[in-house]
């Protein structure tokens, strides 16, 4: 175990955007400690759901820490040379019907924020974007939020290209199916075990498991309630749907 550094060493897993974020911080404020991010499968993994296409990125919460959070993270995505090559300021509409345009709205004004929102109704929506949604249903829905201060970014590029940029400054990449975090006699996480056996030894260990965590830390140590996650962390989900679009069909819907 390396004890060069304040951090000694850390076992962080997986290498989802949380975790690599996390791992190359880490590395880059200690240059001396030992970082091991583990991930399922070798580099680079595609399991995880920061793997896609593309994902929206924005600063649009009623929670001013979360937007807060999320405008010094966009600053970083309009200029930082690492994450600005994946990044499009295309604009952003939320549709909603129950008063959260307004709640953004009005917190960023709470953060004098510079981003360019407002509230514009349906017609306008169906402008937008050269009308891509110009037969879109807007039935019952209210004042939509426009902010054209956010955008998206190509997500598994910029995943990728982040990790390889903290394999480079010093993180190990590990690929292992974790099933258990390593407890000693006296209730200390020790490390990680793989599905296979192996056991990886740290002084620290971060889980970013998402959804996955409860169940991590309920196989882990059963028989200890206080640390099981129980309504700490809430488990959520969305449904995406991907289609092929013939040639004739991709030149009318995306060309002006």
């Amino acid at each position: 175990m390396n004890h060069q550094s304040p951090l000694g060493q850390r076992c962080k897993e997986p290498s989802w955007c949380l975790g690599t974020s996390v791992a190359l911080h880490l590395i880059q404020k200690y240059p001396s400690a030992k970082v091991t991010l583990i991930d399922r499968t070798p580099f680079p993994s595609q399991v995880g759901a920061s793997w896609d296409w593309k994902k929206v990125v924005r600063a649009d919460y009623a929670n001013l820490l979360y937007m807060e959070l999320a405008l010094e993270a966009m600053e970083l995505w309009r200029s930082d040379p690492l994450y600005k090559p994946f990044y499009r300021e295309s604009g952003l509409v939320w549709v909603d019907n129950k008063g959260f345009p307004q709640d953004i709205i009005d917190s960023y004004k709470k953060l004098n924020s510079t981003a360019k929102s407002r509230l514009i109704k349906a017609e306008e929506a169906k402008g937008l974007w050269d009308g891509i949604h110009a037969d879109a249903d807007y039935e019952g829905a209210g004042d939509m939020l426009l902010n054209e201060s956010s955008g998206w970014a190509e997500a598994s590029a910029a995943l990728t290209k982040t990790i390889e940029h903290a394999v480079e400054a010093g993180v190990q990449y590990v690929g292992g199916d974790v099933e258990a975090v390593v407890f000693d006699d006296q209730g200390a996480s020790t490390g990680v075990r793989t599905t296979k056996g192996d056991v990886l030894s740290a002084s620290h260990i971060i889980l970013a498991t998402g959804a996955t965590t409860a169940k991590l830390i309920a196989d882990s140590v059963p028989k200890r309630p206080e640390m099981q996650v129980a309504g700490r962390v809430v488990a959520a989900a969305i449904c995406t749907a991907m289609t092929i679009l013939s040639d004739e069909e991709a030149e009318s819907s995306f060309t002006s």
